[in-house]
C-alpha cells in the first residue's frame, strides 16, 4: 500500500475546556482529513468528566489526527472556535513514513506497553515491559502509553527548629541539592521548596509569625483571617500572625489576590434632578471589567452607597480600542426622562474576559416621585486604582553566573540592580507609579522587573533600560540583546554545504571602538576555532564572520553572537530567530542510470525522474517532461550517428542533479529490454538504481541465458552515507555528538543495516575515519563517545553471520594507507583495527560499559591483575614493571559472527568457540593468561589465538604465535606474551585415533577391491543370464550398484583429498560434493529397483510381465533420474546462500545452515523402509502362490527366493548402518558408534560381492564353465543392497563437520567417518 504523500500520523490527548456547548458539539470536532472521515470508526473517544455536569464542562478527547507537518500540532488551538477552549493537549505517539513502512515512536514520558512490543517488530530493544519504537501501525490504533513513573504528590512537610538559624542550614542544604533527587528504588523527589518560616512573635506571647520565603506569598483572603504582621494593605502579604489549617504560603503567581471594589463617584446635581420611584427597591451592582490574569475567579464585595436614593445600575466596560474602554451608564427611570452619561477608562489588557462583582443587596424608604430635572454630573480627580496602571515587564541580563541567594533583597546583586533600577526609572519615566524586581533567574544572571505606570512613551522605557545597562556595567559585566538578528548565508542550508553567520556591526549606543571581537555560541554552548569552524572579521563592513565548511545535523541548534570590546564591560548579543537545522538532501532518482540500448530509430525509451518530497524535479532542456515529485519523459532514437545520449534530472531550487546516460550501439544483444538494465551483450555492466533513502547504484552483468545479474549492490542508507561525508571532517569538538548520531542512526535502522553489504562497509569505513582522527589529532575519547561506538558495534556484530559471509567472501581490495597502520583489506579486519585504535584513545579515568553485546572495563593495576568478566573470560596478569598501568579489556559476544575462522596457513577448519576479548594496556605486558568459557563442549582441540591483520597480504587471520595452550577442562587456559585480540578456535569433537583410521581405510580399500571383482563377474555372467528376464533384471540392478558405490567411493578420495589441502578449492569441493550425493542415491535408488522388480515379477506371476526393454528403461528412469533431481535442486537451493558444503570447505552436504545432508538421508532411511515392507508381501506371496509349484516355474522360483535372502540380510543391514549415522550427528563424541558406523559402512562393497554374486548357485556354475572347472556346492544370489557412507567425511584437522582423510607423515589419525 503506498503512503501518502508526506503525511505524519500523531495521536494526541486533549483536554477540552468547553464554555458555552450550544448544542454544537458534533459540528465543532469534524476535524479530521477526509481520510480518517471515511472511516467506519470515529476518531474521537468522547467522555465528559463527571456525572450531572452542568455547562460549562471539561472533556477528555483522544484525537488522531494526519497533518503534512507535526509544527501543525502546536496550532491545534486554532481548529476550535470561541465555544471551545483547550487548556491542555499532549502528544504521544508519532508515525511517519520510513523506507516503505511506518515507523511509530513514543514520545517522551509514554511508552508502548509490552504486549504491544511482544506483537510487533520493535526498532529499539525493549526495556523492562515498554520499549519507545515499533515498525507499522498497531491494530487498533493503540496508541503509546503513560510511562509508569508512580504517582505524583504534593508533600507539605513541617519542620520543628529550636533556634532559627537551623531554617537557614536548611535553605544552604537545599540548594546545594539538585533535582530530580532519587530518594530510594521507588521514590524520586522532583523539586523541595522551601515556602514558610514560622517562628515566636516577640510582641504577642504563644503565637507564632510565619513570613513566606521569595517568590511566595500568602493570599488575600488568609491575610484579612489571620491578619498580615505590617498590617499590609496590598493584594497579598507576606507574614501572617498564625500558621493556617489549609497549609503554607503559595507561590506569588498563583497566590489569590484581592479584587479591587469599584465605588461610585460622587456628584452635585447642575440642573435637573430625576425623583427616585417610591415603591420600594433593592440596589444590586454589577460590574463587568477586563480580566488580568489566565484565570477567571468570582469574588464578592460591598458597594457602599453614596446616594440616598436607591436605583439599579449596570456597569458594562466593553473594549473599543487597543487602549480605551468605553462605558456606558444608565438609570432607568418610569419617567419620561432619563440621565444618561459615558465615562471613559484606561484598558488594562488587549483582549476582555468577564469577571462578575456582586454588590449585596440594601434597601430605602419608598418615596413619591415630584418632580423630574435635568443636572450634569462632575467627576472630581481621584488616585489612579490598578485598573488605570499599565504595566511592563522588563528584564537585563548580568553576565555571572546565577546564584540562587541572588533572590535574597540583601544580597550585593540584588542590591545593586534594584538601586539602579529604582533611580533610573524615576528619572527617565515621567509617570512612573512604581517599580520593582520580581525575580532573579538562570541565563547568566536574568533580572526580571516590573514597571507600573499611567502611561509610557517607547523613549523613556530606552532611555530607562540604557541608563540601567551603563550604570550596572560600571561594577558587574552586561550584555544586551540587538534588535538586528543574525544573517544566515544561504538561505536554504543543506547537508555537508558551507554555511557562513554574520554578526554586526554593534550598536552605536554601547560606543564600541574598531578591536571589538566576537564570540560564537551555539545553544549558549562557546565554539571553539576547529577545521570546520573558522571565524573572520572584516574591518571595512564592521561585522565579524562565523564559517562551517560542512553543514551537518551535528551543527543543528540556536545560534548566537556575542559583540566584546576590550573598553567596555557591555557584551551586544545577537541572535539568529530560530533554531538553523540542514535540510534533507533533495535524494534524485533516475531510471535509467547507465544503459546500452539497441539503436533503432524512432524506438522509444522511458526516462524517469523522482525526487522526496517537497522538492520539484525537471528535465533540463526536455520542458515537454514537466515538473513535479515524480516525471516521466519517453525519448525516441533520433538516429544512430551519436553514440551517447545524456540527460540531467534537476532540482529545481538547488543545484542538485543527476545524470541519465544512454549509449546506442547496433550490437547482437543478449539480454534484451530490460526495464532497468536494457539490452547487453555478453558480460556487459549497466547500473541501476537504488531504493528509496538510499545512495549509490546497483552494477549488473549480462549472463548467457539473457538475464542481468546483480554484481554489486552499492546501496546505502541516506543517513549513513550522510554521517560518512562528515566523518571525513571530525575533531575534538564535534566527534562526541557525531558518535551520538552514529548510534542512534544504526539503532533505529538495524534490519536495513544488517541486510545491506555496502551500509554496513560505510559504517565500518566511518569507524575508520573516527579512528584516524583520534590518533592522529590526539581526541581524548570520552565514555559516553566510547559506549556509542559499542552500540554501534553491538548492531553490525549480533545476528549478521550471513551478510559478514558476503562481505569477508568479497574482500579482494585494499583499502589503502590507514595512516600509521598496516594496510587492511578485509573488511572485518579493517573493523576490529578501528576498535582497536579507538580504544588506545579512551581517557585516563575508570569506568565500566556494559551494553547488550559488548562489555568494556577500564582500569588500573600496578603489580598483578586479576579479573573475570561477565563470566565468560577471565584475565590474570603476574608480571609488570612495577609501575602503575591503565588496561582496557572489551568483551564481544558476537565478534565471531564478523571474523573469519581462518588460521595463518589460510585453512578454514575450525571454529571460534569463545568470546572474543580486545585487550589494551598502556605498557609492556609480557605475561598474560586467558581463560575462556567454551560455548559448545561437542568440539575439541583447542588452539590459543590472535588476530593477525598483516596474514595474507592484509586478509588478516587467526595465529597462535607468542600464545600457548595451558590446560583444558570446562574452560580453556591460554597463555600469550602480547596483547591484542584474542579467542580460541576448536574443531569437532570427534574421535580420532588410528583404530578409526585403519578401520575406514582397510574398510574403503576392501570395498573399491571388491566392487572391481565383482563387476570382472558380472560382465562374464551376464551375457549367459539374457534368455530369462528376471536372472537378467537382476543382474542390471547389481551392476549400477555396484557402479554407483564404486564411484561414489572414487569421489569420496577426491572430495577428501580436496578438503586436506592447505589452499582449498571452494568450486572443486562443491563439484566432488555434487558427484558424492548423487552416486550415493543412485545406488539406495537401484536397490528400490530391485525390490520393486521382485515384486512385480510376484504380482504379475512371473511370465505375464511387461517386455524386458520396458522394465529396463523403468529400472534406469528409477535408478538415476530422482538422484539426479534431487542433487541438483539442493544445490542449486543452497549454493547461492553458500550452504552447500560444510564449514570451511569440506567436501559433504551441509548440516548446522541448511540442513543439506537430510536431501540424503531422508532418501535413503525412506528407501530402507521400503524395501522392509515389500520384504513380507514377496514372502507370503512365494508361499501361497500354486503357480510356485510347478516344475515349469522351478528357475523363476529359485531366482525369487534368491532375491527374497537377499533383502531378507541387507535391509535390516543398511537400516542398522543408517541408524548408526544418525546417532553419530545426535553424539558426534562418542567414539564407539563412531568405529561402529566406519565398520559398517567400509564393508558394503564386501557384502555386494558376496550377496550379489558369489553365493548365487548359476553365477559359480558359469565360472566354473568359464575355467572349465566346475565344483558342486550351493549358492545364493542376492540383490545388493548398498548404503552411502554418511559418517566417512570426518577431517583430521578437527573440522566440526567433515571427514579425516591424511597420511602418517602428518602425524594425525586416519579416519573415514560422520560427524
Amino acid at each position: 500500500m503506498a503512503f501518502p504523500k508526506a503525511l505524519l500520523c500523531a495521536a494526541v490527548i486533549l483536554i477540552v475546556c468547553v464554555t458555552e456547548m450550544k448544542g454544537q458539539t458534533s459540528e465543532l470536532l469534524n476535524i479530521t482529513n477526509q481520510e480518517d472521515a471515511d472511516a467506519n470508526e470515529s476518531p474521537f473517544l468522547f467522555r465528559e468528566l463527571g456525572e450531572g455536569a452542568i455547562m460549562p464542562s471539561t472533556y477528555f478527547l483522544e484525537i488522531k489526527i494526519t497533518v503534512p507537518d507535526p509544527q501543525l500540532v502546536r496550532n491545534f488551538n486554532d481548529v476550535f472556535n470561541n465555544d471551545f477552549e483547550i487548556t491542555d493537549f499532549e502528544v504521544t505517539t508519532v508515525c511517519s513514513p520510513s523506507i516503505g513502512e511506518y515507523l511509530c515512536q513514543c514520545q517522551p514520558r509514554f511508552a508502548w506497553p509490552r504486549e504491544i512490543c511482544d506483537s510487533s517488530e520493535v526498532c529499539d530493544s525493549i526495556t523492562g515491559d515498554a520499549c519507545s519504537c515499533i515498525r507499522g501501525i498497531p491494530a487498533n490504533d493503540e496508541q503509546c502509553q503513560r510511562e509508569d513513573l508512580g504517582i505524583d504528590y504534593v508533600i507539605g512537610v513541617n519542620i520543628f527548629a529550636s533556634t532559627p538559624e537551623l531554617f537557614n542550614i536548611v535553605r544552604q542544604h537545599l540548594a546545594r541539592l539538585s533535582f530530580p533527587f532519587n530518594f530510594n528504588s521507588n521514590l524520586e523527589i522532583s523539586d523541595v521548596n522551601f515556602t514558610t518560616a514560622c517562628s515566636p512573635n516577640e510582641r504577642v506571647p504563644n503565637e507564632l509569625q510565619c513570613q513566606c520565603e521569595q517568590m511566595f506569598s500568602w493570599s488575600c483572603d488568609t491575610c484579612s483571617i489571620y491578619g498580615a504582621c505590617n498590617n499590609s494593605t496590598g493584594q497579598t502579604c507576606d507574614c501572617i500572625n498564625m500558621l493556617p489549617e489549609s497549609g503554607f504560603c503559595e507561590p506569588i503567581t498563583s497566590a489569590s489576590q484581592c479584587s479591587i471594589p469599584t465605588t461610585p463617584m460622587t456628584s452635585t446635581p447642575a440642573t435637573t434632578v430625576t425623583t427616585p420611584d417610591t415603591t420600594p427597591s433593592t440596589t444590586a451592582t454589577t460590574v463587568t471589567t477586563p480580566d488580568t490574569t489566565p484565570s477567571t475567579t468570582a469574588t464578592t464585595v460591598t458597594t457602599p452607597e453614596t446616594t440616598p436614593s436607591t436605583t439599579a445600575t449596570t456597569v458594562t466596560t466593553t473594549d473599543t480600542t487597543p487602549s480605551t474602554t468605553a462605558t456606558t451608564v444608565t438609570t432607568p427611570d418610569p419617567t419620561p426622562s432619563t440621565t444618561a452619561t459615558t465615562v471613559t477608562t484606561p484598558d488594562t489588557t488587549p483582549s476582555t474576559t468577564a469577571t462578575t462583582v456582586t454588590t449585596p443587596e440594601t434597601t430605602t424608604p419608598e418615596t413619591t416621585p415630584t418632580s423630574t430635572t435635568v443636572s450634569t454630573v462632575t467627576t472630581p480627580e481621584t488616585t489612579p486604582t490598578s485598573a488605570d496602571l499599565l504595566e511592563r515587564l522588563l528584564s537585563f541580563i548580568i553576565d555571572i553566573d546565577f546564584d540562587l541567594s541572588y533572590n535574597d533583597p540583601s544580597s550585593e546583586v540584588y542590591q545593586n540592580s534594584n538601586n539602579s533600577i529604582q533611580t533610573q526609572c524615576r528619572t527617565h519615566i515621567s509617570n512612573l507609579v512604581s517599580v520593582a524586581i520580581v525575580v532573579v533567574r538562570s541565563g547568566s544572571t536574568v533580572v526580571d522587573y516590573l514597571v507600573r505606570a499611567t502611561s509610557f512613551q517607547d523613549s523613556e522605557i530606552a532611555a530607562a533600560e540604557s541608563g540601567i545597562l551603563k550604570e550596572l556595567s560600571d561594577t558587574y559585566p552586561m550584555i544586551t540583546d540587538s534588535k538586528t538578528t543574525l544573517r544566515v548565508e544561504p538561505a536554504e542550508v543543506f547537508l555537508g554545504n558551507q554555511v557562513i553567520f554574520t554578526c554586526g556591526p554593534p550598536p552605536e549606543s554601547v560606543n564600541f571602538g574598531s578591536d571589538w571581537n566576537a564570540e560564537w555560541r551555539r545553544d549558549n554552548m562557546l565554539i571553539p576555532a576547529d577545521s570546520q569552524h573558522s571565524f573572520t572579521k572584516l574591518p571595512e563592513d564592521n561585522v565579524a564572520l562565523l564559517t562551517v565548511s560542512s553543514f551537518f545535523n551535528t551543527d543543528t541548534g540556536q545560534y548566537e553572537c556575542r559583540m566584546r570590546d576590550d573598553n567596555s564591560n557591555i557584551a551586544v548579543r545577537q541572535k539568529f530567530n530560530k533554531q538553523l537545522s540542514p535540510r534533507d538532501t533533495p535524494l534524485i532518482i533516475v531510471t535509467p542510470v547507465t544503459r546500452k540500448v539497441a539503436c533503432e530509430v524512432e524506438k522509444e525509451v522511458i526516462l524517469t525522474c523522482s525526487v522526496q518530497e517537497p522538492y520539484i524535479v525537471e528535465f533540463i532542456d526536455i520542458p515537454v517532461a514537466g515538473e513535479g515529485a515524480s516525471i516521466r519523459h519517453t525519448f525516441l532514437i533520433p538516429n544512430c550517428e551519436i553514440e551517447t545520449q545524456q540527460f540531467t534530472c534537476k532540482e529545481t531550487g538547488s543545484d542538485f542533479s543527476k545524470q541519465i546516460t544512454l549509449t546506442l550501439s547496433r550490437e547482437q544483444f543478449v539480454c534484451l529490454d530490460d526495464e532497468v538494465f536494457g539490452d547487453g551483450v555478453l558480460n556487459d555492466e549497466a547500473a541501476g538504481p537504488c531504493e528509496e533513502n538510499e545512495v549509490g547504484e546497483i552494477t549488473a552483468i549480462c549472463r548467457e541465458n539473457g538475464t542481468w545479474e546483480t554484481i554489486q549492490n552499492g546501496c546505502i542508507l541516506l543517513p549513513i552515507h550522510e554521517l560518512l561525508q562528515q566523518s571525513e571532517n571530525l575533531n575534538n569538538n564535534s566527534l562526541p555528538g557525531f558518535l551520538a548520531e552514529l548510534s542512534s542512526v544504526t539503532v533505529n535502522f538495524s534490519r536495513e543495516v544488517t541486510e545491506s553489504p555496502a551500509t554496513v562497509t560505510a559504517i565500518v569505513n566511518i569507524l575508520a575515519n573516527v579512528a584516524n582522527a583520534t590518533s592522529s589529532l590526539n581526541i581524548e575519547v570520552t565514555q559516553t563517545s566510547m559506549e556509542s561506538v559499542l552500540i554501534t558495534t553491538g548492531v553490525l556484530s549480533n545476528d549478521s553471520k550471513e551478510i559478514w559471509n558476503i562481505i569477508n567472501s568479497n574482500d579482494t581490495t585494499t583499502f589503502g594507507d590507514t595512516r600509521n597502520t598496516p594496510n587492511v583489506t578485509s573488511v572485518s579486519g579493517r573493523f576490529l583495527l578501528s576498535l582497536e585504535t579507538i580504544t588506545g584513545g579512551l581517557t585516563n579515568e575508570s569506568f565500566n560499559i556494559d551494553t547488550e553485546f559488548i562489555l568494556l572495563n577500564k582500569t588500573t593495576f600496578t603489580n598483578a591483575f586479576d579479573a573475570d568478566f561477565n563470566s565468560s573470560v577471565g584475565i590474570n596478569i603476574t608480571e609488570s614493571n612495577g609501575e602503575t598501568q591503565s588496561i582496557t579489556v572489551i568483551t564481544f559476544a558476537s565478534l565471531d559472527n564478523v571474523l573469519p575462522a581462518r588460521d595463518e596457513a589460510n585453512s578454514t577448519t575450525t571454529v571460534i568457540n569463545g568470546n572474543v576479548v580486545l585487550v589494551r594496556a598502556d605498557g609492556a605486558v609480557n605475561n598474560v593468561t586467558f581463560t575462556f568459557d567454551i560455548r559448545n563442549d561437542t568440539l575439541g582441540r583447542p588452539q590459543c589465538v590472535f588476530w593477525n591483520f598483516t596474514l595474507f597480504e592484509g586478509l588478516g587471520g587467526w595465529d597462535d604465535e607468542g600464545c600457548q595452550l595451558v590446560g583444558v577442562n570446562d574452560t580453556v587456559t591460554c597463555n600469550c606474551d602480547h596483547l591484542t585480540s584474542f579467542s580460541i578456535l576448536m574443531s569437532p569433537n570427534t574421535p580420532n585415533d588410528e583404530t578409526l583410521s585403519l578401520i575406514t581405510y582397510i574398510g574403503v580399500g576392501i570395498s573399491i577391491a571388491c566392487l572391481v571383482i565383482c563387476l570382472i563377474i558380472e560382465v562374464i555372467v551376464l551375457r549367459k543370464v539374457k534368455k530369462n528376464p528376471t536372472f537378467y533384471l537382476r543382474h542390471i540392478s547389481i551392476v549400477n550398484i555396484a557402479v554407483s558405490l564404486l564411484a561414489a567411493d572414487i569421489w569420496f578420495i577426491i572430495g577428501a583429498a580436496i578438503s586436506d589441502a592447505e589452499v582449498k578449492n571452494e568450486a572443486a569441493c562443491s563439484a566432488a560434493t555434487f558427484f558424492i550425493h548423487f552416486f550415493y542415491l543412485a545406488l539406495f535408488f537401484w536397490m528400490l529397483a530391485s525390490a520393486l522388480l521382485l515384486l512385480y515379477r510376484i504380482v504379475n506371476v512371473f511370465d505375464q510381465g511387461g517386455s524386458k526393454k520396458t522394465i529396463l528403461a523403468v529400472g534406469f528412469s528409477l535408478g538415476y533420474g530422482p538422484p539426479l533431481i534431487i542433487a541438483v535442486i539442493t544445490i542449486a537451493v543452497t549454493a547461492p546462500k553458500n550452504q552447500y558444503i560444510r564449514e570451511n570447505v569440506v567436501c559433504w552436504l551441509n548440516w548446522d545452515e541448511s540442513k543439506a545432508l537430510l536431501a540424503f538421508v531422508i532418501p535413503a532411511l525412506l528407501i530402507v523402509a521400503i524395501n522392509l515392507l515389500i520384504l513380507p508381501v514377496v514372502i507370503y506371496k512365494i508361499l501361497r502362490s500354486p503357480t510356485m509349484r510347478g516344475s515349469a516355474n522351478a528357475l523363476e522360483k529359485n531366482v525369487t527366493v534368491v532375491i527374497v535372502r537377499a533383502l531378507a540380510v541387507l535391509t535390516p543391514f543398511f537400516g542398522v548402518t543408517w541408524g548408526l549415522g544418525v546417532g553419530t550427528i545426535v553424539d558426534s563424541s562418542n567414539r564407539g558408534i563412531h568405529i561402529t558406523f566406519a565398520l559398517f559402512n567400509s564393508v558394503q562393497g564386501f557384502f555386494i560381492l558376496l550377496f550379489g554374486t558369489l553365493l548365487d548357485k548359476r553365477v559359480r556354475s558359469e565360472l566354473g564353465t568359464k575355467s572349465t572347472t566346475s565344483t558342486n556346492g550351493t549358492g545364493s544370489t542376492s540383490a545388493g543392497n548398498s548404503s552411502g557412507i554418511l559418517s566417512f567425511f570426518q577431517n583430521r584437522r578437527q573440522r566440526r563437520d567433515g571427514y579425516n582423510v591424511s597420511s602418517n607423515n602428518s602425524g594425525a589419525n586416519n579416519s573415514f567417518d560422520n560427524a
